[in-house]
């Protein structure tokens, strides 16, 4: 793609607030529509937004190829699998697509070793899981975040197959009105016992790559692998995240560290500048040098 085209698709990548919301919806292939209803109500603004992009009042750039295979997902009605190195942002795409297409609140399910279809359905208690919340016939797609996936059972993604290519699932014994993941006084009606999409949710997969996904699941996602950010983007995150601006010599310092470490560089940044808004490094540099105070610091944010 050229350096002035515009990406394909209805999300652009800018990480602002509703900044796409107002395109034409892709239409799905004829094998990938369910259209069930009546529709449900919007889902509510996602509260948690801010505190993982910042206030979204200055742009986010893009992943490499992150716009294209978004929209490919979205045109596909398949789920995203999201891999990359700790702190590349696999678990923000998610909030990064729900507010720039004004989706509502993510639907996260953190997955353990432990974890189950069932739990992200249904807890047999009249509510619906995140997973089943996701299903249900809202107009336009829920995002649903299926956070760490690797770190589940082999039999988790073999049955997650069954449910992603039905569009939905049927609940046996359901009363007639369940809660959902979003409100747990709300309700919602069942008939039949049964939940089926009518846009077809984008599901965020993320792995860390602790074991490979089955290869039955890995056939029906569109995959992205984020780079490591480099400078620019670290820049970005970082004037996202304090938009009252930090000291250049303390921003420029931490941002050399960023770029020459490892593991989750995004956090640590984002600490460090944190610790420095707070006058820690102020504080440590009236008793040792600029630099000492600048390594103090940015020590304090390892794991």
């Amino acid at each position: 793609m050229s350096p002035t085209a515009e990406p394909w698709g209805v999300y652009r990548g800018t990480g602002l607030p509703g900044s796409s919301a107002t395109g034409p919806w892709p239409e799905p292939p004829p094998w990938r529509r369910f259209h069930n209803g009546p529709c449900l109500p919007a889902p509510p603004e996602d509260p948690y937004a801010s505190s993982v992009l910042g206030d979204g009042t200055k742009p986010l750039p893009a992943a490499p190829g992150e716009a294209e295979r978004v929209n490919a997902a979205l045109a596909l009605c398949r789920p995203l699998l999201v891999t990359g190195e700790p702190g590349t942002g696999r678990s923000a795409l998610a909030y990064r697509i729900s507010r720039e297409l004004d989706l509502g609140r993510v639907l996260r399910w953190r997955i353990t070793s432990v974890s189950t279809l069932r739990e992200g359905l249904y807890d047999g208690a009249g509510r619906l899981g995140p997973l089943g919340t996701a299903f249900l016939p809202y107009r336009r797609p829920r995002v649903l975040l299926l956070d760490r996936l690797d770190r589940a059972e082999i039999a988790l993604p073999e049955d997650l197959c069954t449910v992603l290519d039905a569009g939905g699932f049927t609940v046996p014994g359901a009363p007639a009105h369940v809660a959902t993941d979003d409100d747990a006084q709300a309700a919602v009606a069942l008939r039949g016992g049964a939940v089926q999409c009518h846009a077809f949710p984008l599901v965020v997969i993320t792995t860390g790559g602790d074991r490979d996904v089955s290869p039955a699941l890995a056939e029906q996602c569109v995959p992205l692998t984020l780079a490591r950010p480099d400078r620019a983007a670290l820049q970005a995150i970082a004037a996202a995240r304090f938009p009252q601006g930090l000291a250049e010599d303390v921003l420029t310092a931490f941002l050399d560290r960023a770029e020459a470490a490892r593991g989750a560089v995004v956090g640590r940044l984002l600490d460090a500048l944190h610790l420095a808004s707070q006058g820690a490094v102020a504080a440590l540099a009236e008793g040792r040098s600029w630099q000492e105070a600048l390594d103090a610091v940015w020590a304090w944010t390892e794991a």
